[in-house]
């Protein structure tokens, strides 16, 4: 007899955590769920920022109760690349938490596993800065 597993995929969000505050990146479509978070939201960066670990709690029970999966990551290594600095990576940028010049790279920390992937397949170095 088989099994199905009925247990609904829920997506995932990575939260890092750099110099004791917390950070994701994600894309919410639908506006009431951005606006409660919204007073975490950086719009320069376009990131979410808790600054205290009650605050990244609090965000994770209501990311939780809306269906999604948060995941504190506190070591950034296996989401951390490296790109030359006059390459082409706007796409890369854009699906990183966090981005910092070293001489003549750039070094990127991607939202998710995924998204390192992607940076490999355009010839991205997987580097252990963080």
């Amino acid at each position: 007899m088989s099994s199905f597993d009925i247990t609904e995929k829920r997506l995932c969000i990575n939260i890092f955590k750099f110099n004791k505050a917390y950070y994701f990146k994600h894309f919410f479509d639908d506006p009431e769920l951005f606006q409660e978070l919204e007073p975490y939201y950086e719009k320069a960066s376009y990131r979410f920022k808790m600054t205290s670990a009650g605050a990244r709690n609090k965000v994770m029970k209501y990311l939780d109760r809306k269906g999604f999966d948060p995941n504190i990551i506190e070591d950034a290594a296996p989401f951390t690349v490296e790109i030359g600095k006059y390459q082409n990576y706007g796409e890369l940028l854009k699906n990183s938490v966090e981005s910092y010049p070293l001489r003549d790279k750039v070094v990127l920390v991607m939202k998710d596993i995924v998204w390192v992937e992607q940076a490999l397949v355009k010839g991205v170095l997987l580097k252990n800065y963080m």
